[in-house]
């Protein structure tokens, strides 16, 4: 599930008709910004400062990336021309050319290998294969006059590399055009190149208005149609898939496509009211929306990316930044709603020699249950219950691990369960000491409670189990619990934990919201103080990292030096005695 934060913006744009794209830098939070034809800027995305630039009387004609083979920033200028430069370059005019004989495409970076040159005519190269050889560069056509190339990626299947070309020609109809790569040399091994007609099975005149080349996750090609399915065609398997229906984007227009990570593809597009545009982040495994962005102003054929967190987005007269998250762990209850039923029809081939018993460990408390055919969590609440009866907490933090999708009821059982075993009745509440003496004790109901913090959950279902499974003091006591656990407890937490701990004490008091406004006991009131206190200590101690984070980039970079605060002073002031 994703979800997306404030929008910022970048920078400003020169001109929306001479941008030309936004590149990977050599650190992961910096970004390559091809302004226009003759600018070039460095910016940081964690605070969108530009911390470098390049401006050239030739024209760029494509998007400028680094190079990490050759450690150096590589750029297409009058479609024919290849210059390199380093990051401490003043002048990009004073740079070596290189001139191919060919008119060049456009630049594709990668990570552990050479860049590859893309040329107009379709044949491709690694960077120093092809520098070393421009003059001899064959311009042998595997493109035809009538046909553009739309988007163009380089991917990697069991070691080898290919590339991958979506095309489209004059009846606005694409084609998917694959080949392998050669090693070292970059050049497609024309005796292995496939080509695929993008079409439909069905019987309706769709046609596409979104495309993109996956390959950070899965290498696939991802196709938008005017009808709103999304389509995707596997480039390992070399078949299609129908993903679902994005019912919030107009399909008059075009729509731009990138790839967030974690199944979830990101698009742009205009609202279906017509009067404004909208980002949607769409899980193409469970074909399910599971955020949307409303923005005022619809750019056309709009340049989108996705780095570092961060989706980097062309807008009408500058470049927008939105940070975004992904919550893999989120409870899918809140996607309830989200997706369109849609029809797909490829045909799958049947195993029927499947064998008949489970494929999967299961515990052998549930085994009599199989047969009867109950879902999960069925099986979880008899057998959990029934331990709860027999009050064998040994065998209940045993089974409950072995449980995926526990009910909500069984998860507020469990916590009255686990109470009761501590009995926090007899330590006052308000004593830190105390506290902390209690929750250090290593023992089988504090396991337990633990490892219930980090079960996914739906908000709606459990808060009603919870205002009637616990008490006001079983809640207060979680509570401090949870504190001890973010504050005092030697236990290390992940990222995600953390985070779920946070999310149960909104639960709690969520829970529990009018005793805790109209109740006047001072243990609720100091409960309450303690967890504002703890929030807002985090919050300072996230501010202090932000606030940081620049200094720390200077002095892992080399820039920074004690005369740096002095210099960069607007002003100074002095004090004289009259």
């Amino acid at each position: 599930m994703a979800k997306l934060h404030n929008y910022h913006v970048l920078c400003p744009l020169i001109d929306q008709n001479s941008f030309l794209g936004v590149a990977r830098d050599e650190l992961d939070e910096n970004v390559v910004v091809t302004l226009g034809r003759n600018v070039v800027n460095k910016y940081r995305l964690s605070d969108q400062k530009q911390i470098g630039g390049w401006t050239s009387k030739d024209h760029l004609t494509s998007a400028v990336i680094f190079d990490k083979e050759q450690d150096s920033y590589v750029g297409v200028f009058n479609k024919n021309t290849i210059k390199m430069w380093k990051d401490d370059s003043c002048s990009l005019d004073k740079s070596k050319k290189y001139k191919f004989s060919v008119n060049i495409m456009k630049l594709i970076p990668r990570d552990s290998e050479p860049s590859i040159i893309i040329f107009e005519n379709g044949n491709c190269a690694s960077l120093a294969y092809a520098l070393d050889n421009r003059k001899t560069y064959e311009n042998k056509l595997l493109v035809k006059d009538s046909e553009n190339i739309v988007d163009v990626a380089c991917y990697k299947i069991h070691k080898t590399d290919y590339i991958c070309y979506v095309i489209k020609n004059s009846k606005d109809s694409y084609d998917i055009m694959t080949c392998s790569l050669r090693d070292e040399l970059g050049d497609m091994e024309k005796s292995k190149l496939n080509k695929i007609k993008v079409a439909r099975t069905d019987s309706t005149n769709a046609h596409v208005i979104g495309k993109f080349i996956s390959i950070e996750q899965n290498s696939a090609v991802y196709f938008m149609w005017s009808d709103s399915k999304i389509t995707q065609y596997d480039l390992a398997k070399k078949s299609w898939k129908t993903i679902g229906l994005v019912t919030w984007i107009s399909t008059t227009t075009s729509v731009s496509m990138a790839w967030m990570g974690n199944d979830n593809l990101i698009l742009f597009g205009c609202n279906t009211d017509q009067d404004g545009a909208i980002i949607v982040a769409y899980n193409v495994i469970l074909g399910v929306g599971s955020c949307r962005y409303p923005m005022k102003m619809y750019s056309e054929n709009a340049k989108l990316y996705c780095f570092h967190g961060r989706i980097i987005l062309e807008a009408s007269n500058h470049i927008g930044m939105l940070p975004f998250v992904l919550e893999i762990n989120r409870n899918l209850s809140s996607l309830l709603g989200s997706h369109e039923i849609t029809q797909d029809d490829t045909m799958e081939i049947a195993n029927w020699d499947t064998p008949v018993n489970p494929m999967f460990n299961y515990p052998k408390e549930v085994k009599s249950l199989l047969k009867l055919g109950l879902t999960e969590r069925s099986m979880c609440a008899q057998v959990i219950a029934k331990l709860v009866e027999q009050d064998d907490i040994n065998k209940i933090n045993e089974i409950i691990r072995k449980f995926v999708d526990v009910p909500e009821s069984i998860i507020a059982m469990l916590l009255n369960y686990a109470i009761k075993k501590i009995n926090p009745s007899g330590i006052d509440i308000t004593n830190h000491e105390e506290v902390v003496k209690l929750c250090s004790i290593e023992s089988k109901p504090f396991t337990l409670l633990q490892y219930l913090f980090g079960i996914g959950f739906s908000d709606a279902m459990l808060i009603p189990c919870l205002r009637n499974g616990i008490s006001l003091d079983s809640s207060m006591f979680l509570l401090t619990y949870i504190l001890y656990l973010l504050v005092d407890s030697d236990i290390k937490l992940n990222s995600h934990y953390e985070s779920k701990l946070i999310d149960w004490c909104t639960l709690l008091m969520d829970s529990f919201y009018q005793q805790n406004l109209l109740t006047k006991d001072e243990k609720v009131t100091h409960v309450l103080k303690n967890v504002q206190n703890v929030v807002c200590n985090l919050i300072d101690q996230l501010t202090a990292i932000d606030n940081s984070l620049p200094l720390l980039h200077k002095i892992v970079s080399g820039k920074h030096s004690e005369q740096d605060d002095r210099d960069t002073l607007p002003y100074t002031i002095e004090l004289m005695k009259i």
